[in-house]
């Protein structure tokens, strides 16, 4: 069973997923880090190059390509509700868990960044991703089974919370899941 993390970019997720995998022993895979090893390229550079459309086919192959049957931590970019065949996938495949932290916290933690860290930011600017933040809120609500509000709350209480959600959610019918 997977348990993966959705969420804007600066909520938390890599920090929440890591801390599950120290808690848990179970292997985490960072989905942007994954695709940036197959593609000998970061996602700025895929981005850059081949467009938003491009790196999501990559994101979910990816996807696709990790074992349905491990028992993973999965750490997906903020904009993978974008595709739906990666949001059934995640599904399938475990629970999901949505790392939820308001507008506000999003922008302090994004300020701290280098250009060209997140290309998102670089090319929509504040005010344009402040409203791509609230379109995809939607998304996140309807892919995930639980949500985790993720502003000061230690990474550790966050993991430990997760996976509470997860024996919670694999212990349910597969009729009561969703």
């Amino acid at each position: 069973m997977w348990t993966s993390f959705v969420g804007f970019m600066g909520s938390g997720k890599t920090t929440v997923a890591d801390a599950l995998q120290a808690a848990s022993g179970r292997p985490v895979v960072h989905l942007d880090d994954a695709v940036a090893a197959r593609s000998g390229r970061s996602v700025a550079a895929i981005f850059a190059a081949e467009g938003e459309t491009a790196f999501r086919v990559c994101e979910l192959q990816e996807l696709s390509a990790l074992d349905p049957a491990r028992n993973l931590v999965v750490d997906t970019g903020g904009g993978i509700v974008e595709t739906a065949a990666a949001v059934e996938l995640l599904r399938e495949r475990g629970v999901v868990i949505w790392l939820d932290a308001p507008w506000e916290v999003i922008r302090g933690r994004l300020k701290g960044g280098q250009p060209g860290d997140r290309p998102l930011v670089d090319r929509l600017g504040w005010a344009g991703l402040e409203e791509l933040f609230r379109r995809r809120r939607q998304l996140y609500a309807a892919a995930a089974d639980f949500r985790l509000p993720a502003t000061a709350t230690a990474p550790a209480l966050l993991a430990r919370t997760a996976m509470l959600r997860s024996l919670v959610w694999s212990r349910r019918r597969p009729e009561q899941r969703r």
